[in-house]
């Protein structure tokens, strides 16, 4: 994504996740109204791998890195020896850089990629950027404090900076579909409750062993599990259908979710479920509550530090999970939905990159530019 012509700084982004994640083009647009023109890449496969992107766009001043999954990838490749090697020769290049006068921001969405990549490798990676890059961008002070401690670096918080994810206001279209429609899909009734795991299907998440606790509840005969999303795992996915099979209050929905399908969805649904936490932050906690929806959470969720007390049901194990909700009335659920609702307006974008672009130019005040929403 290539901004307006009439910006008069320029600033590189890594990688370029805009494809079902609206994260960077959110910011990217916030950014180009502050007069910053983002330029959206993929990591070079090099020795010295950002001086490649800045010779690409030698006008650039600043490198955006965010997730490191491409470049962890790229390692991979090689053996884990041979990989640790290059990650510091990647903290080489971010040090070169920054003597030549450009700045290296990183914003850490999670403490470990996703994918099972040689974890002594990806923790070399991350401490070497730690050390080298130029300021940090976290989404929590939680989140800072957990880095430093998964990290082992001592002086973390120093270059560390707290901005906060922001809302999904206005970026998903409204319902088509009523929720009676939806869930009569299922075959729900209109008075039951239900909750939703909604996005990728993914082993890591844990969704089968959070369905499997649902077969053992026996107090509330009026509340559903919806599962919908897409699986590219069959082995999982089989798995996931007989524990779904196995009860007529769980239901899978398998296939990909466009944007429509998702906001039906959401809108059909009385509570939002998240049951993991691997990352520091996540995106579908914000699109609930911009959606006005209560929160079903583990208890690692409250690293994310942006839903309120009173928005929230919080789980430690998930045998809690039916006590915490079977006495819960439609109208304590739909407060809570209210809550989260009013809350998540004060993150809005315009602020998310005001605070970014302060931290790309510190020497410069944004603040007559941004648009307080």
């Amino acid at each position: 994504i290539i901004m307006s012509a009439k910006n008069h700084h320029r600033v590189i982004m890594v990688p370029d996740f805009t494809e079902g994640n609206p994260y960077q083009k959110l910011l990217s647009n916030e950014l180009d109204a502050l007069g910053i023109e983002v330029q959206l890449e993929s990591y070079i496969n090099s020795y010295f791998p950002f001086s490649k992107l800045f010779s690409k766009y030698p006008e650039a001043e600043i490198l955006h890195l965010h997730w490191l999954s491409p470049l962890l990838h790229m390692l991979s490749w090689t053996s884990p020896n041979k990989a640790k090697i290059r990650c510091l020769l990647i903290g080489l290049d971010c040090l070169w850089l920054r003597l030549k006068g450009k700045r290296l921001v990183w914003t850490i969405h999670n403490k470990f990629a996703h994918e099972l990549f040689e974890r002594s490798v990806e923790i070399l990676l991350r401490k070497v950027l730690v050390r080298c890059v130029s300021r940090i961008i976290v989404h929590s002070k939680t989140a800072s404090k957990t880095l430093a401690k998964t990290y082992g670096v001592a002086n973390f918080s120093e270059k560390a900076n707290i901005i906060f994810h922001g809302n999904y206001d206005n970026v998903y279209p409204v319902p088509v579909k009523t929720r009676v429609e939806m869930l009569a899909l299922n075959g729900i009734v209109r008075t039951d409750v239900v909750i939703l795991c909604f996005g990728l299907i993914r082993p890591y998440k844990g969704l089968d062993k959070f369905a499997n606790a649902f077969t053992e509840f026996t107090s509330n005969q009026h509340l559903h599990l919806v599962i919908a999303g897409k699986s590219e795992d069959d082995e999982y996915t089989e798995k996931l259908k007989l524990i779904c099979n196995s009860s007529a209050y769980l239901h899978l929905n398998l296939g990909f979710l466009d944007e429509q399908s998702l906001s039906d969805w959401i809108n059909a649904a009385n509570i939002i479920a998240i049951p993991f936490s691997d990352t520091l932050t996540s995106g579908s906690v914000l699109l609930a509550m911009t959606k006005g929806k209560a929160l079903l959470l583990s208890e690692k969720c409250k690293v994310f530090d942006c839903v309120p007390e009173q928005g929230a049901i919080y789980f430690k194990e998930l045998n809690e999970i039916e006590t915490k909700i079977q006495n819960l009335t439609t109208a304590q659920i739909n407060n809570m939905g209210t809550i989260n609702a009013e809350k998540s307006k004060t993150y809005c974008w315009s602020l998310v990159a005001k605070h970014t672009a302060n931290i790309y130019f510190s020497n410069i005040d944004f603040s007559d530019k941004i648009k307080l929403n």
